[in-house]
């Protein structure tokens, strides 16, 4: 979930809400951000210094210069393929514009309803796509509450991705690597309480709390074969969904 090859993101919104809120996961996750908040300033930056933008995330929905007019810029001027581009909508159904966002030229297409996780899970698609790629049966993105153990205490927090051998725990409680853990969550659409055994193998930064997703990796000592199943069924059933979306974002 957190990166530590730091990227540098250009963000262009017309919204002050979704340009904090995006922001805030993307710097979190470790990235630097430059903003836009329409498509004029995006030619601007883009005119300035194209190589200091790793990715651009790019509202279709602005004044000015929309999000189609900055493409048909940087097609006409040559700036396409220098960078991923990925677009973002808020109004348009996906279904509705796949194939006129694919001619434009972005790399990727997703909504503004996405959870943090999805969204580091695209950003990252576009910015380590081999490593994504060597990773794609490794672990999804998801969001559930879990309650763990740790000794006699009892805790909850959060699932950002899972594996059929460990998962990413979010946490605000302090976890040292080498720590038993035992876990208890549901994952969705699927009321089963799965049960599983860790050991915390990695933690984020040394105060988690100030973390917006803090927490530990947790590599699984003990899952039965039922819970191992429903986890994989569910991997696959997820896998199939972002790989679906996988064929119209190359």
């Amino acid at each position: 979930m957190i990166t530590r090859e730091c990227k540098t993101i250009l963000l262009a919104d017309d919204s002050v809400f979704f340009r904090t809120k995006l922001s805030t996961i993307l710097t979190e996750a470790g990235h630097r951000v430059k903003f836009a908040r329409d498509g004029k300033e995006v030619i601007e930056e883009i005119s300035i210094d194209p190589s200091g933008i790793d990715l651009l995330i790019l509202d279709l929905q602005m004044p000015e210069i929309d999000g189609f007019g900055v493409l048909k810029w940087m097609k006409e001027n040559g700036y396409l393929g220098k960078f991923p581009v990925l677009a973002i909508t808020g109004v348009y159904e996906s279904s509705e514009i796949l194939e006129k966002v694919r001619s434009a030229g972005a790399d990727g297409l997703m909504t503004k309803g996405f959870s943090p996780e999805q969204v580091l899970y695209r950003v990252h698609q576009l910015l380590f796509p081999e490593t994504v790629t060597q990773r794609a049966t490794d672990r999804v993105p998801v969001s559930v509450p879990v309650d763990f153990t740790v000794g006699d205490r009892t805790f909850t927090g959060f699932l950002l991705n899972i594996s059929p051998t460990g998962l990413f725990l979010h946490t605000l409680e302090e976890l040292l690597p080498g720590t038993v853990i035992n876990l208890k969550f549901s994952l969705p659409d699927n009321p089963k309480i799965i049960e599983v055994q860790g050991v915390v193998r990695w933690t984020t930064q040394s105060n988690p709390k100030k973390q917006l997703f803090g927490g530990a990796g947790i590599m699984f000592t003990h899952v039965s074969e039922e819970d191992q199943k429903l986890i994989k069924e569910f991997m696959e059933k997820e896998l199939k969904r972002l790989g679906m979306e996988r064929t119209y974002l190359l």
